[in-house]
């Protein structure tokens, strides 16, 4: 019985290191999903102050400034559809991350059964 308890633990054991690589893909995931939302934000900032630049370059030509600000529309366009994509993907990482968390706990709490099992 007492070699069964142990295959159990070692079986948990093994778990909770796959859980523990796996965390630590998702951690530099996030990160890398952080650093990418702030290079977005800093591009978006800087698109922004370039457009009003042009539009108020160009506000006296009516065609050139209709074309400048149909562009920019797209861009917000595109802008609003990147930020919706980078959110989706960092609440889809935050959720696996709460998930693992909740996995590691189980197999903790399940791996201190079966050492007060053997210690019994």
């Amino acid at each position: 019985m007492s070699q069964d308890i142990e295959k159990q633990i070692n079986q948990v054991n093994q778990k909770l290191r796959s859980v523990f690589e796996e965390q630590g893909r998702n951690q530099s995931a996030i990160h890398i999903q952080e650093r990418a939302e702030a290079d977005f934000y800093e591009c978006r900032s800087r698109n922004r102050r370039l457009f009003d630049r042009i539009l108020g370059t160009w506000h006296g030509d009516r065609e050139m400034s209709q074309f400048f600000m149909n562009t920019y529309q797209d861009a917000q366009h595109i802008e609003r559809k990147v930020t919706f994509e980078l959110e989706n993907k960092k609440e889809t990482l935050l959720k696996e991350r709460r998930d693992l968390n909740d996995l590691e706990n189980a197999l903790s709490y399940q791996q201190q059964q079966l050492a007060r099992e053997i210690n019994a």
